[in-house]
């Protein structure tokens, strides 16, 4: 799965934005829209079965969509666009149709010219090449040299509006499937700007397309990172990793668990509660929400958790028990903001089916809204 490669149906034409305004020419007019020739008297009606299978007057052929508009016509209208703030072209409706167009583009038959526009020393030329490649430029469209010329570029990007840009469309490259992985770990590793190497390692994890050892390795190196950002990050490519080496990625993620951003922290507690091949931590887990300082603030992040890990079936009765005890501490804390609370009570009865709904429907009256009304949601039959 390649992020970012879906576009918005293309609805308007590029020539208004080239000739200023225009009407395009109208299709010829159907059989169905003709004068009927004159005849000595009317056929008669179908009936029955011929009645119910004849097609209605009012069904004729379906109206010709006018052709999209050539590359060259889009590249054109695109480039005449005013740069905004940060070099945003989102304003302008022809690059709105550039981004949308599909078959200028299609089967990437444009992308040998939209490598020599990424090469431009046009920024505005760049921008809008990078971004087409990111969503033409494919497993099922790509080759090795087209991926090693993307990353020569890459590599020698500076701008810093775009550096993240490049950065995410290296990371959703095939880097795997044409040998070019260890490479492109290489330069996010050497690459001076930041935000390019966050935005190879946001999404170089994400989905199927890179799914690798050596992206967990990379992933875990950066878990240990100074920024708490490319940690976060190392930690969402290391969550969509772990279903696929649970043993690497999962005692990455739990070790997280004690980062020094709350942020992290609360967001590593969630994740391996979400997953089912991180199993083996759950004791653990459980441990740290039922003893989790109720006089601080406690991360809605952390009601998350107990939330979904009392939503597994693979959950033994001790670890039940656990996690009840743990959601009816979170639920009665009125020092814990009203939404970890409510993701508290959801887990009490996920954690136990028997007794969690009357113990939650004593909060349908309570004086903190969100509480009532999440208490009466949950225990309401329905």
């Amino acid at each position: 799965m390649h992020v970012g490669r879906f576009s918005l149906a293309l609805v308007l034409s590029i020539a208004s934005l080239a000739a200023g305004c225009g009407a395009s020419t109208p299709p010829p007019a159907s059989d169905a829209t003709k004068a009927p020739a004159k005849s000595a008297a009317p056929a008669p009606a179908p009936e029955g079965e011929a009645a119910a299978e004849a097609p209605s007057s009012e069904e004729g052929e379906e109206e010709a969509k006018p052709p999209e508009p050539s590359f060259a016509e889009l590249r054109k209208a695109v480039m005449a666009c005013s740069v905004g703030e940060n070099g945003s072209l989102d304003d302008c409706e022809a690059y709105q149709q550039w981004s949308d167009a599909e078959q200028a583009f299609e089967n990437g038959k444009a992308t040998p010219e939209l490598l020599k526009m990424l090469g431009s020393q046009d920024p505005k030329e760049r921008r809008v090449a990078a971004e087409k490649l990111d969503r033409t430029l494919t497993e099922e469209t790509a080759d090795a040299a087209q991926v090693d010329a993307v990353l020569n570029l890459a590599e020698k990007e500076r701008d810093e509006n775009l550096v993240e840009l490049f950065g995410r469309l290296v990371g959703g490259l095939p880097l795997v499937k044409v040998g070019k992985i260890d490479r492109a770990i290489a330069i996010a590793k050497a690459h001076p700007a930041s935000d390019y190497t966050d935005g190879f390692l946001r999404i170089v994890g994400f989905g199927s397309t890179n799914r690798d050892p050596k992206v967990v390795a990379y992933a875990s190196e950066a878990s240990k990172d100074a920024s708490s950002t490319r940690r976060a990050y190392a930690l969402n490519a290391l969550s969509d990793l772990a279903p696929y080496f649970p043993d690497e990625a999962c005692k990455v993620i739990n070790a997280l668990r004690a980062d020094k951003d709350d942020f992290v922290k609360s967001r590593a507690s969630e994740r391996i509660a979400s997953i089912g091949k991180c199993a083996s931590f759950t004791d653990k887990l459980l441990d740290d929400l039922a003893t989790v300082d109720v006089k601080k603030n406690v991360s809605f992040e952390m009601g998350m958790a107990l939330q979904k890990v009392c939503k597994r079936s693979d959950l033994t009765p001790a670890q039940r028990k656990k996690g009840s005890k743990a959601a009816r501490r979170l639920t009665d804390a009125t020092t814990v903001h009203a939404n970890t609370r409510s993701y508290a009570m959801e887990a009490a009865i996920g954690c136990d089916p028997k007794d969690g709904p009357a113990y939650v429907a004593k909060f349908k009256n309570d004086k903190d809204k969100t509480i009532a009304g999440q208490a009466t949601a949950l225990t309401t039959p329905k």
